[in-house]
């Protein structure tokens, strides 16, 4: 295992890293860990990176509200959680993206 990078993507100076890293995911390799900021932390990515059949560690965005009372602890301020697809396409998706990426 090394920090060297895999990959690389470059796009006009503002585009959001999200859609960016997007672009990357088919580098991704089985077991592979995807380590982000809050950014990344969408029901679509993740759902894409476990299709992927890769783990992602990311800290929960600060406008998704939860309830520490659901989840399953796992230790000082961790736990697991359920996320469910959400109903509308979400904002930075478009609908074909949002299509795409949350086919079972």
């Amino acid at each position: 295992m090394t920090g060297a990078a895999v990959a690389l993507c470059i796009d006009v100076w503002n585009t959001h890293d999200i859609k960016l890293a997007r672009k990357l995911y088919s580098s991704l390799k089985p077991n592979d860990v995807l380590i982000g900021d809050r950014g990344f932390c969408a029901y679509a990515d993740m759902f894409t990176i476990k299709k992927l059949d890769c783990d992602a560690v990311f800290r929960k965005h600060q406008s998704r509200t939860t309830t520490m009372q659901k989840g399953k602890t796992v230790g000082n301020c961790d736990k697991l959680v359920t996320w469910y697809k959400p109903r509308s396409c979400p904002k930075g998706l478009s609908k074909d993206e949002f299509d795409l990426y949350l086919k079972p």
